[in-house]
């Protein structure tokens, strides 16, 4: 059992992020994409939702849901829906480049930084941050999906 809000997420894809954060500073839902897009990623802190939205108390200490709403021609695709998403848990003091350090610490914390960047350093920055991070909670999810298809 993990706190998810201590994991950085990202998508190798160019969409729209949005995160909403909880009293405590940190981040309780992430989006995604757009509702009306064709795939719409959800990641949000389902104990604080029941807790907000029934009144009811989960006795986990952390639970963390992940969804994916697909539609129109991305329903055919389902089983590839985790290929580009990444829940990761980067190091920033890994590279040896103390230039790297500070810009992989600063994208991890100010979020909107990415949006200052060309498409080929965005491109770099996401490759080692994938890179840096000891767990990537994606190849879990992907084999949870494979053994529920079943």
């Amino acid at each position: 059992e993990d706190d998810l809000s201590d994991y950085y997420a990202m998508t190798d894809k160019a969409v729209k992020k949005t995160i909403f954060y909880g009293r405590n500073g940190k981040p309780e839902t992430k989006y995604f994409g757009v509702r009306d897009s064709d795939r719409f990623i959800r990641i949000y802190n389902k104990k604080q939702e029941r807790k907000d939205n029934a009144d009811v108390e989960v006795m986990s200490e952390h639970l963390w849901r992940v969804e994916i709403e697909l539609k129109r021609d991305m329903v055919d695709y389902w089983n590839d829906c985790f290929d580009d998403l990444h829940i990761l848990k980067p190091d920033w003091t890994t590279p040896e480049k103390v230039k790297e350090q500070a810009m992989v610490y600063l994208l991890l914390n100010e979020e909107g930084t990415w949006g200052k960047l060309e498409r080929h350093a965005k491109y770099k920055y996401k490759q080692l941050i994938k890179e840096i991070s000891p767990i990537d909670l994606t190849e879990l999810m992907k084999s949870t999906l494979k053994e529920n298809e079943k």
